[in-house]
């Protein structure tokens, strides 16, 4: 099985600034609110501390989250030709079942923001659209149903 997660150099940078504000901001900020939280007294039924122990948690489990994910990180360059859309290009995209064109962007899973047509590579349309040439339609399998797409022109 392969646990590889592909990332852009923005999306691993990304990452890894979340991963230093939780290690060396946000646990010194719990650790402060344990600290005051204590200085109250009976601990039994403190809302204070049950809320910093819940956040102390929840931080902890990002914490280990965010240090495997960077553990199988791969980090993958866009290409340099002008007629594959790829990773951290920008193109419009004709929707055949829609009969509209988008800009859409490609980037990896941490970057990705379907509001702002920022497609995951990893998604059923980001892996139709990857490294896929100007011009050619392909089939999108797409668990809502299947539906054809064509770069029309790289952006950026």
């Amino acid at each position: 099985m392969n646990n590889e997660v592909i990332l852009t150099e923005a999306g691993k940078q990304k990452l890894e600034d979340e991963l230093n504000f939780l290690k060396n901001t946000k646990r010194a900020e719990i650790k402060e609110a344990l600290k005051a939280a204590r200085a109250q007294g009976d601990l039994s039924e403190n809302a204070d501390y049950s809320a910093a122990k819940d956040d102390q948690s929840i931080t902890e489990t990002r914490i280990q989250e965010l240090e495997s994910i960077l553990k199988r990180a791969r980090v993958i360059e866009g290409s340099e030709d002008e007629n594959i859309f790829d990773v951290n290009k920008t193109a419009k995209v004709k929707f055949y079942d829609l009969d509209e064109v988008e800009e859409v962007t490609l980037v990896s899973s941490v970057e990705a923001d379907t509001m702002n047509m920022k497609i995951s590579i990893d998604s059923p349309l980001g892996k139709a659209l990857f490294k896929l040439p100007i011009g050619k339609k392909i089939t999108v399998a797409s668990p809502d149903g299947d539906y054809d797409v064509e770069v029309l022109e790289i952006l950026k």
